[in-house]
C-alpha cells in the first residue's frame, strides 16, 4: 500500500514528558566564554529546548527492530548494501531495469523490503510514519540544569584531573508537545502503530519500561514517556465527505 492513492491518515497527539532529565546536544561552539557551558542541548529560536522528530523516530526504529526479530519477522541492516540489507542495491538496480511502469517498480521495491522498512522508510522510498519536532510546553522558559562530568585514567580508576568538562540538561518533567502521522496503513501496520504508542507510554515491553533519548543514557539520563494520548482517524470515505462538504460550500458562496 504505497501513496498513489489515499487510503487512511492516522494522527497520534499527546504530551512527550521527562522521565529523567534529557540531554540531547547541540553542535559544539568554539566559544571562549568561560561562563558557557562546554556541553549545552538543542534549543529553538526562544531559546526552550526541543526535541528532533529525526532522534526519537530513530530511538523508536532501533526498539521495533528488536521486538520484530524477537517474534520472528524479518529485519534488515538499514546501513548495508549487501546481504543485511532487505532491498540490496543489486536487487533495486534489477528492478529498475525491468519494462514496467515505475508505480510498478515502486510497488516491488516495497514488497520486497522488509517490515520496519514499509513503516518507517527504506533506501527507495519514504517511511509511513512522520515524527514530528517536539516542541516546549510551558508558560516560563525552560530552567536548565548543569552537571559535571570527568574523565577516568585508565591506570589508576580514579578522576583524571586535566579532563573535566560540563554539560547542559533538560530538567525531570519537562513537557512537550507530541505529533505523529502515519499515512496508508494496511491491518497488520495498524496493529505496529497501536504497539508503537505504547513502546512511547512505556508499556510496550513492560510497564514502566520507558524509551531513552538523547546523549548519556547510561548515566540516568534520556527517559521518556507519552501522556494524554489521542488519536484521530481519517479514511478515504471520510476524506470525501470533508472534500464534498468543502465544494458545496464554497458553491453556495459563490451563488450567495
Amino acid at each position: 500500500m504505497l501513496y498513489s492513492t489515499f487510503d487512511n491518515k492516522f494522527i497520534i497527539r499527546g504530551t512527550l514528558v521527562a522521565v529523567d532529565p534529557i540531554h540531547i546536544g547541540a553542535a559544539s561552539s568554539d566559544s571562549l566564554n568561560p561562563v558557557e557551558v562546554d556541553n549545552s542541548v538543542l534549543k529553538d529560536l526562544k531559546g526552550n529546548p526541543v526535541i528532533p522528530g529525526s532522534s526519537l523516530k530513530g530511538v523508536v526504529r532501533s526498539q521495533f527492530e528488536s521486538v520484530l526479530q524477537l517474534i520472528g519477522e524479518r529485519v534488515c541492516d538499514i546501513h548495508n548494501n549487501y546481504d543485511r540489507n532487505c532491498v540490496s542495491k543489486s536487487k533495486a538496480d534489477g528492478i529498475k531495469k525491468q519494462n514496467i511502469s515505475r508505480i510498478e517498480q515502486a510497488e516491488k521495491l516495497y514488497n520486497a523490503s522488509c517490515e520496519v522498512c514499509r513503516l518507517f522508510g527504506g533506501r527507495y522510498f519514504a517511511g509511513k510514519l512522520h515524527f514530528k519536532d517536539c516542541s516546549y510546553v510551558g508558560d516560563a522558559p525552560c530552567k536548565y540544569e548543569n552537571r559535571d562530568g570527568v574523565g577516568i585514567d585508565r591506570k589508576t580508576g580514579a578522576a583524571k584531573g586535566t579532563v573535566k568538562y560540563d554539560y547542559e540538561i533538560i530538567p525531570k518533567g519537562t513537557s512537550f508537545d507530541f505529533e505523529l502521522i502515519a499515512e496508508n496503513l494496511n491491518e497488520k501496520q495498524i496493529g505496529y502503530l497501536d504497539f508503537i504508542i505504547k513502546l512511547l507510554c512505556g508499556e510496550g515491553i513492560a510497564d514502566g519500561d520507558y524509551l531513552a533519548i538523547g546523549g548519556k543514557t547510561t548515566r540516568g539520563l534520556g527517559r521518556i514517556s507519552l501522556e494524554n494520548v489521542t488519536k484521530e482517524s481519517i479514511t478515504a470515505d471520510t476524506l470525501r465527505m470533508r472534500v464534498e462538504q468543502f465544494l458545496n460550500s464554497r458553491m453556495a458562496s459563490e451563488e450567495g
